[in-house]
């Protein structure tokens, strides 16, 4: 039996050794990452069946050695002759204590040391490592299949063996043998799935392996720590430094309800594996599971679109045509992972921004500078200028400038399936395409022009050449805002303040317009105050000329007729003329009536003072 138990320990590390090798070229021909990481646990493995195998063959000469020294014993009559049992008697057992002391400890640092080396460098390739080959993921998915058969037939057979006939050194080999059958079936799932389109899932179930790679290495230094301070008791079976129970447990996830029992028990302080319940509970467990994997499955048959979102079907990895874009609401599918729905926010206004970046944490300012960085990044883009001028030495200057400007652009996916799968990354060609037309639009515009009048129009013609590419690209976009803000010069340093000093050239053209307009302006006034002015003048003076003119005539043909007057009745003329004045001198005169007492006569006279002709508003004349 003994050889038999050699020969299988022998098998286990020559399948190991072979198993390495042959998932190591596998994993390079497929391209796996779960593979490789397999190939250095079945390495990890094949040390461990090594390091078994060498300690079996020591035990094996030492219980060889106790029975020919018993046989002897037997055979001679004087066993005084024999009696001394010395170092030098069992030789075979003073090499395997030796081995057991020194080499078992060191090899199991040597072994913690390339667990952590493993760890290390996996982490670091699995970073970089690619999506496994399509095209070569039958003939892996059929090679490994074979492996975890093989590895799983003889991993039972060495574990039963070694739990029937009490073998400890055969459980290590028997645990990786398993391991390697279970890290095998994963890499037949992992191909499967980058066969129906989840790629993800060779790099993401690589990466669990190497996390329980690490677990394995600080397993291994909690032994060697506990080896320390372990008690030894004389004749009492030790495990294996080297095993580890980790492995065992992946290899054989059956002894973790047992663990679990053996725990409720010592917990509890009875039997709770022996409870009805309990019972029960192991016979259902694999229905209960298979219940909450079911349930489970059938929760993935229908999803919910929110209003802002639409969908995309895919069957296997392929556009379902028959569904086409999901709309919000309830839908049905089949189960995960043979259909699955991605979401997109297809009906929500989407932005980015070109020239600038903002900052999250920022407060909005409400005074915006030219000498201030508006924005957490700004970008300066390269803008034309009409106006051709001198610099030093009389050479005349580049006609450019730069010029800082913040574009938001806004947008909306109105084709799904053409910005889903036209393109791997829509969202950066959309960027890209938002930065290259601007650059190319600003370098054919005056910056006078952009900065002023010219504003809208540029955010006209920056949409319009946006949307054209966009289409040509097929994106499946509509571009619904483009806008030009916080346009300014850049805003430069302490040794050259560009904003600065364009301001003060800016105020100085302002202040230079202002004092054109305001000298027109008194142009514009002055002129017609002094045209109307004169034009009033030669009105006075042709209408004072007028009115002497007549009035030296209307005085000549007075004259005439008073002539004639004088002429006809001269008492009369002059008596009238005496009274004339007489009325015109005494007009502004207060008068008193004296009357005489003894009067025959009866005066009736107003003499009532007259209202002033102002206060009436009237004139004489008018009276």
């Amino acid at each position: 039996m003994e050889r038999n138990i050699q020969q299988n320990g022998f098998i286990n590390l020559v399948i190991l050794l072979i198993a390495c090798a042959t998932a190591a070229i596998m994993a390079d021909y497929a391209g796996s990452a779960t593979a490789m990481v397999g190939a250095v646990y079945l390495g990890l493995g094949f040390l461990v069946a090594a390091i078994s195998y060498f300690q079996m063959r020591l035990e094996s000469r030492e219980e060889i050695e106790r029975l020919e020294y018993d046989e002897m014993m037997r055979e001679r009559k004087d066993a005084a002759l024999f009696a001394d049992t010395g170092d030098d008697t069992f030789i075979a057992k003073r090499a395997r204590e030796q081995f057991e002391r020194f080499f078992v400890p060191g090899f199991t640092i040597l072994f913690f040391s390339a667990q952590v080396s493993a760890v290390y460098f996996l982490w670091k390739w699995l970073t970089e490592a690619g999506s496994p080959d399509l095209g070569k993921a039958a003939i892996a998915m059929m090679s490994f299949s074979t492996f975890s058969l093989i590895l799983f037939l003889l991993g039972k057979y060495s574990s039963g063996v070694a739990r029937m006939e009490r073998q400890r050194l055969l459980r290590p080999g028997g645990a990786y043998l398993l391991l390697g059958s279970v890290i095998c079936m994963l890499v037949v799932l992992a191909e499967a799935g980058a066969w129906f389109g989840f790629e993800g899932i060779d790099l993401q179930v690589g990466r669990v392996l190497v996390v329980f790679l690490g677990l394995a290495a600080a397993e291994s230094l909690v032994n060697l720590v506990l080896e320390i301070y372990r008690p030894r008791s004389k004749g009492k079976e030790d495990r294996p430094l080297y095993e580890s129970r980790l492995v065992g447990l992946l290899g054989q996830p059956a002894g973790l309800v047992t663990t679990a029992a053996q725990a409720l028990d010592y917990q509890f302080g009875f039997k709770v594996s022996e409870t009805w319940f309990y019972k029960f509970l192991e016979k259902a467990l694999a229905w209960l599971v298979l219940l909450q994997i079911g349930i489970l499955m059938l929760s993935t048959t229908f999803v919910i679109l929110e209003p802002h979102e639409l969908g995309l079907l895919e069957r296997n990895g392929r556009p379902v045509a028959s569904r086409g874009v999901l709309e919000p609401g309830l839908h049905f599918k089949l189960p995960w992972p043979i259909d699955q729905v991605y979401r997109y926010p297809a009906n929500e206004i989407q932005s980015f921004h070109v020239g600038y970046k903002v900052e999250d944490d920022r407060s909005e300012e409400r005074t915006i500078l030219w000498t201030v960085s508006h924005y957490q990044e700004e970008v300066n883009f390269l803008v034309a200028s009409n106006e051709q001028e001198t610099g030093l030495n009389d050479e005349q200057t580049v006609p450019v400038n730069f010029l800082t400007a913040a574009i938001p652009v806004q947008y909306r996916i109105n084709n799904l399936e053409n910005w889903v799968y036209n393109h791997s990354n829509p969202r950066a060609l959309m960027v890209e395409i938002g930065n290259r037309e601007v650059v190319r639009y600003l370098v054919s515009v005056d910056i006078h022009d952009i900065m002023s009048i010219g504003r809208l129009a540029a955010a006209e013609a920056l949409k319009t050449r946006i949307q054209a590419m966009a289409d040509k690209l097929e994106l499946g976009v509509e571009v619904l805002f483009v806008g030009l803000q916080d346009i300014h010069p850049p805003v430069g340093d302490k040794e050259i303040p560009v904003a600065a000093a364009f301001e003060e050239v800016i105020g100085a053209i302002q202040e230079k317009e202002a004092t054109i307009l305001a000298a027109e302006g008194y142009a514009a006034r002055i002129v017609p105050v002094a045209k109307a002015e004169a034009k009033k003048t030669l009105s006075d003076a042709a209408a004072i000329g007028k009115e002497r003119v007549e009035g030296a005539r209307a005085a000549a043909a007075q004259f005439k007729h008073q002539m004639r007057a004088m002429q006809s009745s001269p008492d009369v003329y002059q008596r009238r003329k005496y009274f004339e004045v007489l009325g015109t001198s005494l007009n502004q005169i207060r008068k008193y009536v004296i009357v005489p007492e003894q009067v025959e006569e009866t005066f009736i006279m107003n003499l009532e003072d007259k209202i002033a002709y102002d206060l009436l508003d009237a004139r004489p004349e008018e009276r």
